[in-house]
């Protein structure tokens, strides 16, 4: 394994996809799943719904998620953010871009998943994770995420949720 131009190699990549998954999954329990693409350099965030949301109620999504996450962007100053929302087979999906991607976004994005489908939203219940550990994992996702826009995600990552754990594999 070599090093890229910024002297990490790719398993020090991996390693910081690893803990940003972990991370991503910890501080936010209504996502089920999350997946590091490295195809597109971009993360899958999903939510299991345990019923189909009816069209209007997923356009109505759909159209505050674009809108919020475009001004979002404006005021960030990404112009090139790569965003896609769609329901498939109990599973609300969003892909975002490493790129463009920060915290404070996913704090934005999953306040619009609850907002909009808290009663169909199955969200896992965390077990007595200390609040300094939880704090501590929200503030590395931010650095992990400039690692990984720095150092290109070499492999895909899946990180599951499952009774009040986390797996990345």
């Amino acid at each position: 394994m070599g090093e890229n131009k910024t002297g990490v190699t790719p398993s020090e990549a991996s390693m910081d996809g690893i803990q940003l998954v972990a991370s991503i999954l910890m501080c936010f329990p209504e996502m089920a799943k999350v997946t590091l693409d490295s195809e597109d350099s971009g993360v899958w965030l999903d939510f299991t719904l345990k019923d189909v949301p009816t069209e209007e109620r997923m356009k109505k999504a759909d159209k505050v998620i674009t809108d919020s996450m475009r001004l979002y962007h404006e005021l960030e100053g990404f112009s090139r953010a790569r965003l896609a929302f769609f329901y498939a087979k109990g599973v609300l999906r969003i892909f975002r871009d490493i790129d463009s991607l920060t915290r404070a976004e996913l704090d934005i994005l999953v306040s619009i998943i609850r907002d909009h489908f808290s009663d169909l939203l199955l969200a896992d219940t965390v077990n007595n994770i200390d609040e300094d550990v939880l704090f501590n994992q929200s503030e590395m996702i931010d650095h992990r995420i400039r690692f990984l826009r720095k150092n290109h995600i070499h492999e895909n990552m899946v990180g599951i949720r499952e009774e009040g754990r986390v797996m990345v594999y």
